[in-house]
């Protein structure tokens, strides 16, 4: 059996794109190359910035011109050194282009032999015979060969003190390194390498040394790098500057109709400030740009508008499918997978299903290039006026501008302040819970609440978060990093935790087998549930969103694998704490798709599979933490899973098509509306192997679609402006697919689990009942009470969904 998978990025299609952005880079502004021109980090947002504060100054005006931060492109390439009749090490002249640097050698140690490479990326020169030694030399990007840049973060706004860099090369594959410098008296900057991603022996240095020089606009900026490790020849390359902006990422707003965008705040519209902070109007883009990340609005300023039937509410679907249907810059891939880029689409909706507590969310989907969409709901939390503030207009204008800016950091990979030591981050970084960052939550007890954040903000992200957002490898920034954990030490840890007030357990609806593993069908989605109880005598206060929050983390394994995978589910909700108490014997529950997420189907191939959960409780006065649990973290018991062999050539013949990026995503999500292609994979599997476990979930995202009306966009790539229209329903279809998906509830329980199956039920009957359905929908409601009571369901869950029945009855449910 074959899995199709996205091809990933090559080398050769990194170096590739690399050299067309130099190359066009390079036939632009001159002005740019030399460090004083239009780049807007250099005086265009920071200008303002300064001038409003007082500063423009002379002296300020000249620092602004000769701000050496930035990237700067390498071009020379290392000559390699001879000896000559007296053993001293030369270096020959090479043909330079303006603002080059020229290459230099000295040694350190014991002279290098004739035609050692100081460097992994230097080309081998012939040894000549006789006479006088000609040095090889191509010039930059010659042959495709090469590709270098530089990342100086040294002064201009917030300077990290990191030195990193870039290389690509075309055989060999590509290394990124980082390293944290400190200024010498001789002004060069130094430090040792500390990081390094990729093939190591491309740059084996341990430490730098960096001498800035040029002066614009009489001598255009450049940096000379001296590579050092002990034993070994100092190697010494020169860069050219080229632009003030560590990344540059394009984004679009659009607005639907009625709700409120904020993508800009007037900073001294409220009073809690710091002092010092300027007046100035501050915009998303200008939040990022003058931060080193320069961002610009491209296409997009929408005011989508929306029909009498579509309300203001939007699922987790629908906003799904409106960045599939609408948003401009998405770009095809092979298979039709998205294709990762610097470009990020925000939504400015109304309310999402969750209700006032989901102020944002950001979105994981468009195949591979992940984290490319946000929403945010501006008639949540996020635009309460509290009573007591002196400025309450001003406060939710601002909390919308901050809930902007956040999810857009998410979109750059950026965890919340108080999340750094879980999971496996790119570098060893401790958790900040009081940051005034853009990345922790004002109303966090840790952070002091909003009056205490706010008062203290400057409207930055941390340093260690610039340090990711302006060093890190570039697939951790745009795509996202690639979550290994190491699963035994979860486990040890929860073995030798002590027992807490709180007790986390993960499920499935299925009795297991005499190995104690839960075994399912190929193709079959997982779906655990999830329960946090109190299991002391005394009553916890915990938040109510907690199961559904970036606390929750979930590790799978494969049997036979030494690594296992982070499981990230497609969405990712900013959600405001709601505080409840669970008296002794309550709990929480919640739902989890495990067989696939943003890596793709972790869960699909045959064989075993163990699954970890862990959740964070120590965080604010809405969570409680066990007594002696690690770092106030519960950890639920491994779950063993079970994958069985294809049942029939055609099962196995239809792998290849569900195990796709699409078909993943819209199996996790219940549905689609505009994803035609996944629909019609769901038809073809609930048509040839009718009785699996696939074809009932198949159904009931084809069922959801059919019998639900919801809101997909329309317009836009069709010379018309985007709309909002509510889509028709198919009552006949949708009662057929029904019936394929839910005929045998019990079995029907096994493979959704009592969440799911509650949810898709209940949403499926009330939208029915709407469209004069009401008696049948109340025979399908009473069907799933009974079937939930056999199977010893909580007895208000069957309470509630009898109650709906009852409704439903005598119509009362619309």
């Amino acid at each position: 059996m074959t899995m199709q998978k996205h091809r990933p990025t090559s080398g050769l299609d990194e170096l590739v794109r690399s050299v067309v952005e130099e190359i066009s880079r390079l036939a632009g502004d001159g002005r740019a190359r030399a460090g004083y021109g239009s780049d807007p980090y250099a005086e265009g947002v920071q200008d303002r910035w300064d001038t409003a504060a007082g500063a423009q100054t002379a002296a300020s005006a000249a620092a602004l011109l000769v701000q050496r931060s930035g990237v700067y492109v390498r071009t020379d390439l290392p000559i390699v050194p001879t000896p000559d009749h007296d053993g001293a090490q030369v270096v020959e002249n090479v043909t330079t282009m303006p603002g080059m640097v020229a290459p230099e050698v000295r040694p350190t140690g014991a002279a290098m032999g004739s035609g050692a490479h100081p460097d992994g990326n230097a080309i081998a020169a012939e040894q000549p015979q006789s006479g006088q030694l000609p040095a090889e030399t191509i010039q930059p990007g010659a042959a495709l060969g090469l590709f270098e840049e530089l990342r100086v973060d040294v002064d201009g706004p917030a300077p990290t003190m990191t030195v990193s860099g870039r290389i690509w090369r075309l055989i060999t594959g590509g290394l990124t390194w980082i390293a944290k410098v400190t200024k010498q008296p001789d002004g060069s900057y130094a430090g040792p390498i500390s990081y390094r991603d990729g093939n190591t022996s491309l740059r084996p240095a341990t430490s730098i040394r960096v001498q800035l020089t040029g002066r614009p606009p009489l001598q255009p900026l450049s940096a000379r790098v001296t590579f050092s490790r002990p034993g070994a020849a100092d190697l010494v390359l020169g860069y050219a500057f080229t632009r003030s902006a560590f990344r540059e990422v394009g984004i679009e707003f659009d607005r639907v109709e009625g709700a409120e965008q904020t993508d800009a705040y007037a900073l001294h519209d409220h009073p809690v400030r710091p002092a010092g902070l300027p007046d100035i109007t501050l915009t998303v883009e200008d939040a990022f740009t003058r931060q080193g990340i320069k961002v610009t609005r491209t296409r997009g300023s929408n005011v989508i508008p929306r029909s009498a039937s579509v309300n203001d509410k939007w699922s987790d679907i629908e906003m799904h499918d409106a960045m599939q249907q609408h948003w401009s810059e998405w770009k095809p891939g092979p298979g039709g997978q998205g294709v990762a880029q610097w470009q990020v689409w925000t939504l400015f909706a109304g309310l999402h299903d969750d209700g006032l507590s989901l102020g944002g969310i950001m979105f994981d989907d468009i195949g591979t290039a992940q984290r490319q969409g946000c929403a945010i709901f501006s008639d949540s939390f996020i635009s309460e006026r509290p009573p007591n503030d002196p400025a309450p207009e001003a406060f939710a204008r601002r909390m919308r501008f901050w809930t902007a800016v956040h999810e857009l950091g998410h979109c750059f990979n950026l965890a919340h302040s108080w999340q750094k030591e879980r999971g496996t981050p790119w570098m060893p970084l401790a958790d900040e819970p009081t940051a005034r960052s853009f990345m922790n939550y004002p109303f966090r007890r840790d952070a002091g609440g909003p009056q205490a954040f706010f008062s203290d903000f400057g409207y930055f992200f941390s340093e260690n978060e610039l340090r990711f957002l302006r060093h890190a490898p570039e697939r951790f920034v745009q795509m996202g990093n690639i979550p290994w954990f190491d699963h035994h030490a979860f486990e040890q840890v929860r073995q030798y935790s002590a027992p807490g007030t709180l007790t986390l357990s993960l499920r499935v609806s299925r009795n297991p087998d005499h190995e104690g593993a839960y075994r399912y069908g190929m193709l079959e989605p997982v779906i655990g549930e999830l329960k946090l109880a109190n299991t002391s005598t005394d009553p916890v206060m915990v938040d109510r969103n907690k199961l559904k929050g970036d606390d929750l983390g979930i590790v799978i394994q494969r049997e036979g694998e030494t690594e296992a995978r982070m499981h990230r589910p497609y969405l990712r909700y900013c959600m405001r704490p709601e505080p409840v108490v669970l008296q002794p014997g309550e709990a929480l529950y919640g739902q989890v798709v495990l067989s696939s997420g943003l890596g793709g189907w972790q869960i699909a191939e045959p064989g075993t599979y163990r699954v970890y959960a862990a959740l964070r409780t120590a965080a604010d006065g809405a969570a409680a933490s066990g007594a002696g649990a690690s770092a106030g973290q519960v950890m639920a018991a491994p779950l063993m899973l079970r994958v069985e062999r294809p049942a029939s050539r055609e099962q196995e013949r239809l792998a290849d098509d569900v195990c796709t990026d699409s078909v993943g995503r819209v199996l996790a999500l219940g549905g689609s509306r505009v994803l035609q292609g996944a629909n019609d994979v769901l038809r073809e599997v609930v048509d040839r192997i009718p009785d699996e476990g696939v074809a009932k979930h198949a159904a009931a995202c084809l069922a959801l679609a059919d019998t639900v009306p919801g809101k997909v966009m329309q317009g836009g790539g069709d010379g018309t402006g985007p709309r909002l229209e509510l889509t028709t329903s198919d009552t006949e279809a949708g009662w057929q697919r029904a019936e394929q998906a839910y005929g045998d509830l019990n079995a029907a329980a096994e493979t959704f689990g009592h969440i799911r199956l509650t949810r898709n039920i209940e949403h499926m009957s009330r939208s029915l009942d709407q469209q004069g359905e009401g008696r049948d929908a109340a025979q399908l409601v009473g069907d799933l009470a009974r079937t939930l009571e056999s199977r010893r369901v909580k007895p208000g869950v069957v309470k509630r969904v009898r109650k709906l029945e009852q409704q439903l009855a005598d119509g009362g449910g619309r």
